[in-house]
């Protein structure tokens, strides 16, 4: 009896072991899943104390939401300020119309939207520099092959001028052009192919002004690039490749005012040319996210056919279209778009002859509710 017990007592001794290093073994498991749980956690795992911290998550601040009640008042004092009887309004933000209105002009018709054509045509030209050897930094030297397209060799002088001095009309070309040796008259209206040979042939415009000065001369220059580039009408090239995309399907080029063209040619509603500004100057936009690749002056600000100004928020855009005659038969009609940093795009339209003071006034009070 004592050698059996003494046998009992044997194997309970060896047995212990195996469960010992059994439970061991199950600690060591669940130790190394908490460590697992607590790295993917963020939790610091050594000899100090673990401290749990939240992991971060980078949250993009929603916009805030557009001040469709603001813009519309503020329009509407507008056109009682100056007297303005016939206009359009739309508003969009992230490719929708939000908000669009009319007084004795539909919204949705189109209707000439004059230097407001400018941008079109720089964004159109860069779709088929993109295409091609060369870009916005290529002189008209560098292009002689595409102007002998057009049988045009421009004046010496005229040859070192980039196509980004065209575009931020800073080409010293003058707001009015002289028209010939022997011709008193000055035009800064004509013909897109017109305007371009004047500008480019005719001496008495070489090197007119230094620096930034405005003139149409400069976009129908560009227009009748993209014309001998692409081998088409400037008015249906460009609306394949610029105007559709946008959603803009009822832009073109017509009625007496499309001999401009480029400078000025573009018959689009407010609705249509909200979605054109949605569309090519979104936050992401490889031009908006990097205007100094393009035609882009930081010197003025003005590139792309658009002014650009910079803030905190990013980068806002706006310009205006007008065309006066003296003539009452002839067209007196004004347009405007502003384009927030958040995207958010205002396009007006209207039938007067107006100050440089009501398109302050309609910048001014739109940017106090963008």
């Amino acid at each position: 009896m004592g050698a059996t017990l003494r046998h009992q007592s044997s194997d309970k001794s060896q047995k212990v072991p195996f469960v010992y290093k059994k439970i061991v073994f199950l600690m060591m498991v669940a130790g190394a899943f908490a460590i697992g749980q607590a790295l993917a956690l963020g939790v610091r795992v050594g000899p100090s104390k673990p401290v749990l911290k939240a992991t971060p998550v980078a949250l993009r601040a929603e916009p805030k939401p557009v001040a469709l009640d603001d813009i519309e008042s503020a329009w509407r004092e507008w056109m009682v300020l100056f007297e303005v009887r016939s206009a359009s309004l739309a508003v969009g933000r992230a490719g929708k119309i939000l908000r669009s209105r009319g007084e004795k002009r539909s919204p949705s018709t189109s209707f000439p939207m004059a230097s407001l054509s400018k941008s079109i045509t720089a964004h159109c030209l860069n779709t088929f520099l993109e295409q091609s050897p060369y870009d916005w930094n290529s002189t008209l030297a560098d292009m002689k092959p595409v102007l002998s397209k057009l049988n045009l060799s421009p004046g010496a002088p005229m040859l070192s001028k980039t196509l980004t001095q065209f575009a931020t009309h800073t080409s010293g070309l003058p707001t009015h052009l002289v028209q010939g040796k022997t011709s008193l008259s000055k035009k800064h209206l004509d013909s897109q192919a017109s305007m371009t040979r004047t500008a480019l042939k005719v001496s008495a415009n070489f090197n007119a002004e230094s620096g930034y000065a405005y003139s149409n001369a400069n976009y129908a220059v560009l227009g009748s690039l993209i014309t001998a580039m692409s081998g088409g009408s400037y008015g249906e090239v460009c609306k394949e490749r610029v105007m559709t995309p946008a959603g803009a399907d009822n832009a073109n080029v017509s009625g007496r005012m499309a001999k401009t063209a480029g400078y000025g040619g573009w018959l689009v509603s407010v609705e249509d040319y909200a979605r054109y500004a949605m569309h090519w100057f979104a936050a992401d936009a490889p031009w908006v996210t990097s205007p100094s690749s393009y035609a882009y002056d930081p010197n003025t600000g003005y590139g792309m056919g658009v002014w650009v100004r910079k803030s905190d928020a990013g980068l806002s855009f706006n310009h205006s279209g007008s065309w006066k005659h003296a003539d009452r038969r002839r067209a007196n009609l004004g347009s405007f778009v502003i384009v927030a940093a958040d995207g958010t795009a205002i396009v007006v339209s209207w039938d007067k002859k107006l100050p440089p003071e009501a398109y302050g006034h309609l910048f001014t009070e739109f940017s106090e509710h963008l």
